[in-house]
């Protein structure tokens, strides 16, 4: 039970430190210039999260079981807390 509580509660917090990650290169590195998604800020952001997610991950699952159900349902969650966030940002 910790451990999926572990599970929830790391992707989704490695997920919000990936949106201000983009966020803070977006402001560092282009100055304000419009948000284009094929640039700098979002490859770098995109590695430092997958290394991240990854790394978590691996040191979380290593010795599961049923790791494939867990990977996926790991990735669910960050695509989920991704979507959300920018889903708030955009329309409130």
């Amino acid at each position: 039970m910790f451990k999926k509580v572990m599970l929830f509660v790391g992707n989704i917090i490695i997920s919000i430190i990936s949106i201000y990650a983009y966020i803070y290169l977006w402001i560092g590195l282009s100055w304000g210039e419009p948000i284009q998604f094929l640039s700098l800020e979002t490859g770098l952001s995109i590695l430092i999260y997958s290394f991240i997610f990854l790394l978590y991950n691996y040191l979380l699952l290593r010795k599961e079981r049923n790791q494939k159900m867990y990977w996926l349902l790991s990735l669910g969650i960050g695509i989920a807390t991704v979507t959300v966030i920018v889903v708030i940002i955009e329309f409130f």
